[in-house]
């Protein structure tokens, strides 16, 4: 499988927002989203100025995105890793190591001072991430309080 990593532009959209649905509709995530959920969360990290938002593309099919969000920190800007996902039936051909991997080249150019995530402590993400030299931040936790 030949694919090519690229800034997601406003004509990735739909095929950006495929790729959500069907990478969170599989374990571990078990969820469902819509399209329109999808496409409005892709469109949201477009809109946000100086994010970095990349499409793994093989002609015009989406096989996977990478999308950060640049926050300021004190020690300098970061991004953040809002999404990163791949069709399931590509996964397993180093595209999302490819799409990681030029997230934190493309950050570095822009002069943030690192990229960090959020996800499962264990299991097979938690390898892939350290794979990619990402190092778990014990002492972090994850904090959530919903409505309902």
């Amino acid at each position: 499988m030949s694919f090519r990593i690229e800034r997601l532009v406003e004509k990735h959209i739909s095929g950006a927002a495929g790729v959500l649905v069907n990478a969170y509709a599989l374990p571990p995530w078990n969820e469902s989203w819509s399209l329109e959920a999808a496409a409005e969360n892709v469109t949201y990290v477009l809109e946000t100025p100086r994010s970095i938002a990349l499409a793994a593309v093989d002609g015009d099919k989406v096989l996977g995105i990478a999308l950060g969000i640049r926050q300021r920190r004190h020690t300098g800007p970061v991004i953040y890793v809002d999404e990163l996902s791949v069709q399931p039936d590509a996964q397993g051909k180093g595209i999302g190591t490819a799409l990681l991997s030029a997230m934190f080249e493309t950050a570095t150019v822009e002069g943030c001072s690192s990229v960090w995530l959020i996800s499962q402590r264990g299991g097979a993400l938690s390898e892939f991430y350290q794979r990619c030299e990402f190092a778990v931040i014990s002492e972090l936790g994850l904090y959530s309080r919903s409505s309902g």
